[in-house]
């Protein structure tokens, strides 16, 4: 199955595996959010940058969320944001454990 042949039920039921959300569940969910629903990594406002990624990539994907952990860890110091880096950080390595979890 292709991303473009997608339902949008079958996008819901996948973004429940895979994504980890570090929010306070009191938050309003609609709220920006750059570290878990970053808004510039939308495409057509519905496809996420990352499920597109993990269609491209299969099992390769790991690698990748494995080098975005240790961009945004190395970054924090550096960038002016350092608490929305680190929460990316943590974002990407969630993502990671439940890859391993789910034996991704």
């Amino acid at each position: 199955m292709s991303i473009d042949d997608a339902t949008p039920a079958e996008w819901d039921a996948t973004r429940k595996d895979r994504y980890y959300d570090n929010r306070d569940p009191r938050e309003v969910p609609y709220a920006p959010d750059p570290v878990n629903k970053p808004q510039h990594y939308r495409v057509g406002g519905e496809i996420e940058c990352i499920d597109y990624i993990y269609q491209q990539l299969g099992s390769g994907v790991k690698d990748y969320i494995l080098g975005n952990v240790h961009k945004y860890l190395h970054r924090h110091r550096f960038k002016g944001q350092a608490l929305e880096d680190l929460k990316k950080a943590q974002w990407y390595l969630s993502k990671l454990i439940m890859e391993e979890e789910q034996g991704g």
